[in-house]
């Protein structure tokens, strides 16, 4: 099946494109990769694109929504506005941020940044910010680039470097193993379940 992205950002979409082709099917047009307001307050009026013959994927952080639970976040993004939205029209949180599904493949993520495995999170979903958590762990690296590019200087002010979202992207679309993320990543093997689900 075409699936239709509403992305919250550009990271989104690297992993959307990967899950998608996991799941056997094909990525259609992508809108947002405005933010998280644009996914709360847009991403409803999508549902259209949504038929029997192709799909909408809405992909986003759980703790942007700063909501209590899953089913209140959908409630305010999908159903009080769409309240019998088509079944081929997803929403899915990572929960907390994407980063925990990338954290979630242990031994890749490892061996990419060039930090022991025995420093990973086992828990990453539990990880408050898995952004601060991944860059925290770059920190450490044994590889310069990777220091350098997703760790934030002294003085920097964010949570991650510039070079962050270049190297994210390349660990995507490289070296994750979405099969090894879905044992630790709940709401990632949710969301391919529900993948999975549709023609």
């Amino acid at each position: 099946m075409i699936i239709n992205l509403i992305a919250e950002g550009d990271l989104e979409v690297d992993v959307a494109g990967r899950l998608l082709d996991f799941c056997g099917h094909s990525m259609g047009n992508v809108y947002g990769r405005k933010g998280c307001d644009y996914i709360r307050n847009k991403a409803a009026g999508f549902h259209h694109y949504a038929t029997d013959t192709q799909g909408v994927l809405v992909l986003t952080d759980f703790r942007d929504a700063k909501a209590d639970c899953v089913v209140n976040a959908l409630k305010e993004y999908i159903w009080d506005k769409i309240p019998n939205p088509p079944k081929s029209f997803l929403c899915r949180f990572a929960k907390n941020e994407l980063e925990s599904w990338l954290l979630a493949d242990r031994e890749g993520m490892a061996k990419f940044l060039g930090v022991a495995l025995s420093k990973m999170p086992r828990c990453p979903e539990e990880e408050t910010l898995p952004k601060k958590t991944l860059a925290a762990l770059a920190s450490g690296s044994k590889k310069r680039a990777i220091r350098e590019g997703i760790s934030p200087p002294p003085g920097h002010g964010g949570i991650v470097a510039p070079g962050y979202m270049t190297l994210m992207r390349g660990f995507v679309a490289k070296y994750w193993n979405i099969q090894a993320s879905m044992n630790l990543a709940p709401s990632l093997e949710r969301c391919v379940r529900r993948l999975r689900g549709l023609p």
